[in-house]
């Protein structure tokens, strides 16, 4: 069992939604995650820590900001990571207009710091990765193994925290290697397609109202995201029309006509595509007492 400050005295208030898991680790244990989670934050998002007791990697998702770590400071973009712990202080901010969503886990055990060591992690350490959706992806898997509270939560979250440690270092780029004019139009693309989703419905009208050929768009993303530009603005469309479905009047045709779709069952497919169960039964298992 774990004495000390409760983790979640340390997560913060400025944000507009979150997903979050708390465990009690063993203390014998030599790596073991004490909390993690994804934050999609406010415009004014600010932390200043001087006194953290965990060690804790950040995964940027969208968005941007800065972060400081002890004396160096960096500015953090879609697919930054960066590394922490009790040993250096840190700050992060996001930027006006482009409020940050990131994932987090924080963890503690004897073991840590030889591992941080070993693979070239330490506390201090930033950097950014050409192809951050499957850390995105792991992290998802890192949340959802941790809010269920099975027998095996806590060494399935002790190894997924270790798989992301390692495919952050694998990942990480060189300093100015994303200096190209190709990734600088994705990322034009991406966060265009970020701050417009909810009005976009086809890869043409994304690709004409950016400048782009649509093959060359889908060429760009194979390279730098691992999904495709439509995969990912239904990702992005579907994860909103899951927020929208925790609203206590919403149903599931309200929420296919917010999302512009003429047809509750066209809805229901793609939202099952991307989630893997229907709207109906996604709302039901979250709030069983209201209607679907």
């Amino acid at each position: 069992m774990q004495n000390g400050p409760s983790p979640d005295s340390f997560i913060s208030r400025e944000v507009e939604s979150s997903r979050l898991f708390f465990l009690d680790p063993d203390k014998d244990d030599p790596f073991a995650v004490v909390f993690g989670g994804f934050e999609r934050c406010e415009a004014d998002y600010q932390i200043d820590r001087r006194n953290f007791p965990w060690y804790s990697l950040e995964f940027v998702s969208h968005g941007a900001g800065h972060v400081q770590l002890g004396e160096s400071e960096a500015e953090i973009l879609p697919g930054s990571f960066f590394v922490y712990g009790p040993s250096v202080p840190h700050r992060i901010t996001s930027t006006p207009g482009h409020p940050l969503g990131k994932y987090f886990v924080g963890f503690t055990g004897a073991g840590v710091e030889e591992f941080l060591d070993h693979y070239g992690m330490q506390p201090g350490v930033s950097a950014r990765c050409q192809n951050g959706e499957p850390i995105r992806r792991t992290f998802d898997t890192l949340i959802d193994r941790g809010v269920r509270k099975s027998k095996l939560t806590r060494p399935l979250c002790d190894t997924i925290t270790r798989q992301l440690l390692l495919m952050c270092r694998d990942d990480a780029m060189e300093p100015g290697s994303t200096d190209t004019p190709a990734f600088a139009t994705f990322m034009r693309v991406k966060e265009f397609i970020e701050r417009n989703f909810i009005d976009l419905n086809t890869l043409d009208a994304i690709a004409k109202t950016c400048g782009v050929d649509g093959p060359y768009l889908c060429r760009l993303f194979a390279r730098f995201h691992a999904e495709s530009p439509y995969q990912f603005l239904t990702r992005l469309r579907m994860e909103h029309a899951s927020r929208i479905l925790l609203e206590k009047d919403a149903n599931v045709k309200s929420v296919a006509a917010a999302m512009g779709f003429k047809d509750p069952f066209h809805f229901s497919r793609v939202f099952k595509s991307v989630h893997h169960v229907p709207p109906s039964r996604f709302r039901q298992s979250m709030h069983p007492q209201w209607p679907s």
